[in-house]
């Protein structure tokens, strides 16, 4: 260093924190590496007593730099004036290695100044116009080093075209490159020389190779001509000191460069970059700055990224530390060079993110919540040690990022700004945090084919078209890939699918959002973007890497992923599995691979991704993908075609037997796993419990992805198994055996022996009961009706309410008091005057165990009102038999118990058992809910021709609550809503169409005049609707915009596709139930019912009441 000191002391850009003193230019600072910006002088450092706590390293302090003035303007000669400006600066820097034991690494790195390189890559220059002349093109093959960037300098002085070469190409990839590009010299260094010897053969324009490191006795006598050929770096910067030229001028529309890209298909292709456009990258020389700029050079040079951004700080004075090579010690060696900016592909940040994950899942497994936000902000303050103090920004680019891992870095790296960078080997920089700059030409592509178009709301979206200052000339050698690339007015396709959102001034910002090139087709003509897949279900902590992949054979994805090592083994202890789970590719444990499908399974319906998007099969493999077996290319990204090959076997044997695809459908559907029992008989396909949408999603799915409809009451069957559904798919003509009438058991069930006998009736002397019997005021109408009753009757009336509970709650009147409370119905006062019993329509006695209990409400209760029933318009007849037929007969049984003193019954009905007349016949009706209650009335009608007192209403549409708003939150009118403010828009074609109901406090104030005692009429049936209580779907949209929401019309079949991808909704279910919401409804006979409560006075359903039932849905559903 002395001699590369200048004569003139001059003060650095630092002084000591110690002694204050301003350290000069050219001595050493020593930098702590854990406080910000925190220096000693070489003095304090060794006489500082106590010592500094942390660990100080020496570097160089450096002040202002003699401004140079640039004669021409290109990149040679703004190389060789950096090289004059920081002559004594340093450089470039590698590893220091132990002088015993070269394979052991020291924790510091030696640097060389501006000066050594400047004046190596003018010596090498010379050197090889003994070689080579200029115009040609010369190889570069090595790992990161200064010898890569000495080389790569040289051309540029000499005008020789550079052609870098990756190192993991193989040797067709190699020879390819060669022969396309006509090299005649490669410089490469010890590794790759006897690659590059052992194909020149196949080369003929090769005629020098030249080695940046000794080269081996045997390689120079193992054949005549090599000594010839073979050429030390050092021998050839020799020749150059002893015969210098002059620099050659490269003009900005020559070639200055060949990037090869790596692609992820077929052979590399060669874009030309001239000298202007790579010019084009630096827009920025020789900024006077006291900020320390510092990188860390670890991605291959070939990539445009690394090799522009040690030009970038070349040009700014700062310097480039190279690691190792060796993947183990990336971190360590990050820490070392402690660089102010790190950039990355996504791979390395999933590969933090999947640490993460496990270290958090694994040190929370029995946290409580309060504990699990703590340890998760003590893992984040660790991680976050993973990137230096000194690091004040971090980029990620290459390839698209999953938005959780993006969430993860903005939170744990919070001394960093993130940012996205998207660019383009052809065309350079594109955006940076999705905006361009305004030199960026860019326009949108319609790909109809994907259903991505321009005119596509609320954004357009499309491939992107771009045209840049850093544009490339081209393919070398490749007509047809070149006009391929470009339109005609010289427009670069990228390949990328992209939104184009708003604008921020006169910027908009681009989205990535699919890859043209990687999307594929499923056999039911769905298209797949497997990048975006990659993306979700890297989340899982199963997951270390992941690809996704489909043909036209398969009728969902599969997916081969390599597993986190440490949390594979975590699962296997908890689970006793044998260790290692490095298991043979083709019998992986069965646990293991339902849990990763489980964990996959439920990533996807919290993302809300379709039935064909979650893998159906999987291929688990502990071996990583990497550069160097071939399954990720040189920018680490996923080589598709290459892994698809290397996994042919296992991704074609995938039992796609109509049973197998079956157990997937079932599986995907239900969420639970179909045991691999050897007893398939067994497994019965949907218990009692099963959600109904799910009988509807499991038909649906089997008659899409097999091509038979089953109808859902064949799945509820209780008998139906695995086996038997699978033998009615192979033979769908034993569907017909199947296909019997319901009707004779419902006329069966209807008219059973109720086995009662009445001989009189609780005494009614009283205006107003003592005791009522109320059951259903866990649900949504019998929570109205029950604090109807409470409002009008007087507060000497006690409720008894059936509860049913299988949670074991102690309290079952709290269940009543939250549901009234959920409905802002509930009054302090009620308290006193509920009790509550626990019990079960279903069951004996309606499930009440204590017999003196049950003898006891049978002699005190003075009136019973029945509105219990499992609502569920998807169900069968067998399923809902136990609540709704059996619940009926027990209160008939319960209101008969003494029969010298029957109870009367206030039944609440449906309208669905009214037919196109006043009556539906066994035969018409629809479903099973409608069967049920159907033989329920019948029930009761029955128990009243043998004398028992009662009434039956029959309800239609139950809107929100008049007062609030509070409505059903399972009802098909409030998820449409729900479903409209949350994606903002409506279905145009609803416009003219009207929905009739009757809010449901006004229908109980109905229900409860009309039983009233001086106005029952024992025996009667009342329809509780009113034919001129509707409401306009234009009221609707109306009331939303009222609360605040934007509302846009659109066509039914955007109006699909946005339910289907932004509402959680998977597939067309909802939209089935949706579909008819905005027709003209069939009015019942309401005559009587109006007749009977004319006096009452029902609000009008208009855009005031619409905003109450809206604002509700908003606090409760959709902001919730």
């Amino acid at each position: 260093m002395d001699k590369e000191k200048s004569d003139n002391i001059k003060p650095s850009y630092w002084y000591c924190d110690r002694c204050e003193r301003v350290i000069n230019h050219g001595e050493l600072r020593y930098n702590c590496t854990i406080c910000d910006n925190y220096d000693y002088c070489e003095q304090c450092v060794a006489t500082a007593k106590p010592p500094h706590p942390h660990a100080m390293v020496p570097e160089l302090a450096y002040g202002q730099e003699e401004s140079k003035e640039c004669m021409k303007v290109d990149i040679a000669t703004a190389l060789r004036a950096a090289i004059a400006m920081y002559w004594d600066r340093h450089c470039l820097g590698t590893r220091d290695r132990d002088q015993d034991d070269p394979s052991i690494y020291k924790d510091s790195y030696s640097w060389l100044t501006f000066k050594t390189i400047g004046d190596r890559a003018k010596n090498f220059g010379h050197g090889l116009r003994q070689l080579i002349n200029p115009r040609q093109y010369l190889a570069i093959c090595a790992a990161n080093r200064p010898e890569w960037v000495i080389a790569d300098f040289a051309c540029v002085f000499q005008s020789i075209i550079s052609v870098p070469i990756y190192t993991l190409f193989t040797d067709r990839e190699m020879i390819h490159v060669l022969n396309n590009t006509k090299i005649s010299v490669i410089v490469c260094d010890g590794e790759m020389l006897s690659r590059f010897v052992g194909i020149r053969s196949e080369c003929p324009n090769v005629e020098h190779i030249v080695c940046m490191d000794p080269i081996p006795d045997e390689l120079l006598t193992c054949a005549s001509d090599n000594k010839h050929i073979l050429h030390s770096m050092n021998d050839v910067e020799k020749n150059g000191l002893m015969k210098p030229y002059e620099y050659v001028e490269i003009g900005p529309s020559d070639p200055l460069t060949i990037i090869y890209t790596s692609g992820s298909s077929g052979f590399p292709k060669g874009a030309i970059i001239s000298e202007g456009a790579f010019r084009a990258t630096f827009p920025r020389w020789f900024l006077p700055s006291s900020l320390e700029r510092v990188t860390f050079s670890y991605r291959p040079l070939v990539w445009a990224a690394d090799r522009d951004a040690i030009i970038t700080t070349f040009l700014c004075g700062g310097r480039t530390g190279f690691y190792t090579g060796d993947t183990s010690r990336l971190m360590e060696e990050l820490a070392l060079v402690r660089p102010t900016y790190f950039g990355s592909p996504p791979a390395i940040w999933n590969k933090i993110y999947t640490e993460f994950k496990t270290a958090l899942v694994s040190a929370t497994v029995n946290s409580l919540p309060e504990e699990t936000i703590q340890t998760e902000q003590h893992l984040l303050q660790q991680f976050s040690k993973l990137i230096p103090n000194r690091c004040r920004s971090i980029a990620i680019g290459g390839a698209m990022v999953s938005p959780a891992v993006l969430n993860f870095m903005k939170r744990c790296f919070t001394q960093c700004t993130v940012y996205e960078s998207y660019g383009i080997t052809e065309c350079g920089s594109v955006t940076l945090d999705n905006l361009t700059e305004h030199t960026i030409e860019f326009r949108l592509e319609s790909v109809s084919d994907m259903g991505y178009t321009t005119d596509d709301k609320p954004y357009p979206r499309g491939e992107l078209l771009t045209k840049t200052p850093q544009m490339f000339s081209g393919y070398i050698n490749n007509p047809d890939e070149t006009k391929a690339a470009l339109t005609e007015d010289g427009f670069f396709r990228t390949g990328d699918i992209v939104e184009l959102q708003g604008n921020q001034g006169s910027q908009f910002t681009i989205h990535i959002i699919d890859r043209k090139k990687n999307f594929f087709k499923l056999s039911q003509g769905q298209f797949v973007s497997p990048e975006y897949l990659q993306s979700i279900y890297i989340q899982s902590p199963f997951v270390e890497q992941i690809y996704i992949h489909g043909d036209l054979l398969s009728h969902s994805v599969s997916a081969v992923i390599v597993p986190n090592l440490q949390y594979a083994q975590s699962f296997a202890q908890q689970h006793h599995l044998p260790l290692p789970l490095d298991f043979d590719l083709d019998h992986p444990h069965p646990l293991f691979y339902q849990a990763i499908q489980q964990d996959l399974q439920s990533i996807a319906k919290k993302e809300a991704l379709r039935t064909h998007e979650i893998p159906s099969h999987i291929v688990i493999d502990f071996h990583p993908f990497t550069p160097e077996n071939g399954l990720l290319t040189s920018t680490y990204k996923l080589c598709r075609h290459k892994i698809a090959v290397h996994y042919a076997q296992q991704l074609a044997n995938k039992h796609n037997t109509i049973e197998q695809q079956l157990r997937s459908i079932i599986e995907t559907v239900t969420q639970q796993n179909i045991a691999f029992t050897d007893d398939q008989h067994s497994n019965s396909i949907l218990m009692s419990g099963a959600d109904s949408l799910s009988a509807i999603r499991l038909s649906r799915m089997i008659e899409h992805d097999l091509g038979v409809t089953i109808p859902t009451n064949v799945l509820f069957d209780p008998q139906m198994t695995l086996a038997q559904l699978t033998s009615l798919i192979q033979h769908p003509s034993q569907l017909a055996s199947l296909s019997h009438s319901i009707a004779p058991q419902l006329t069966r069930d209807a008219n059973a022996d109720l086995n009662i006998v009445v001989h009189g009736h609780k005494s009614t002397l009283s205006s107003h009961p003592s005791v009522i019997f109320i059951t259903g005021t866990t649900g949504f109408v019998g929570a109205f009706l029950l604090a109807e009753l409470l409002r009008v009757y007087p507060s000497t009336s006690r409720f008894v309410c059936l509860v049913r509970c299988t949670d074991g709650t102690s309290d079952v009147v709290d269940r009543v008091r939250q549901n009234l409370s959920f409905y802002q119905i509930w009054k302090d006062e009620y308290e006193h005057r509920i009790s509550a019993v626990r019990g079960d329509l279903s069951k004996c006695r309606l499930g009440i165990v204590d017999e003196h209990e049950y003898n006891r409400l049978a002699s005190e209760v003075d009136v019973i009102y029945h509105c219990g029933a499992t609502v569920n318009f998807v169900l069968p007849y067998h399923l809902l038999y136990g609540a709704n037929v059996n619940g009926t007969r027990e209160i008939i049984r319960l209101a008969t118990h003494h029969s010298d003193a029957c109870i009367p019954i206030h039944y609440i009905s449906t309208i669905s058992v009214v037919g196109r007349g006043s009556e539906a016949g066994a035969d018409e009706l629809v479903g099973g809910y409608a069967q049920s209650k159907w033989v329920a009335e019948k029930m009761v009608s029955g128990a009243i021709k043998c004398g028992v007192r009662a009434v039956i209403y029959r309800l239609g549409l139950m809107c929100a609550d008049s007062e609030n708003g509070g409505c059903n939150v399972h009802d098909v009118y409030t998820m449409l809503f729900r479903e409209m403010m949350k994606m903002k828009c409506y279905r145009k074609s609803w416009h003219g169409g009207r929905m009739s109901g009757l809010p449901v406090d006004c229908a109980m104030r109905s229900v409860v005049c009309l039983s009233d005692g001086e106005r029952s009429s024992w025996g009667s049936t009342h329809d509780v609707m009113d034919a001129e209580s509707e409401v306009m779907f234009e009221e609707v949209v109306s009331g939303m915009e009222a609360c605040g929401i934007k509302m846009e019309g659109v066509s039914d079949d955007e109006w699909k596709r946005r339910l289907n991808k932004e509402s959680g909704v998977t597939d067309s279910i909802k939209e089935e139930l949706f579909a008819n919401a905005f027709r003209q409804n069939e009015a019942g006979s309401s005559e009587q019912f109006s007749a009977s409560v004319s006096s009452l006075e029902l609000p009008p359903m208009n855009k005031d009441y619409l905003k109450k039932w809206f604002a509700f849905i908003l606090k409760h559903l959709v902001n919730k």
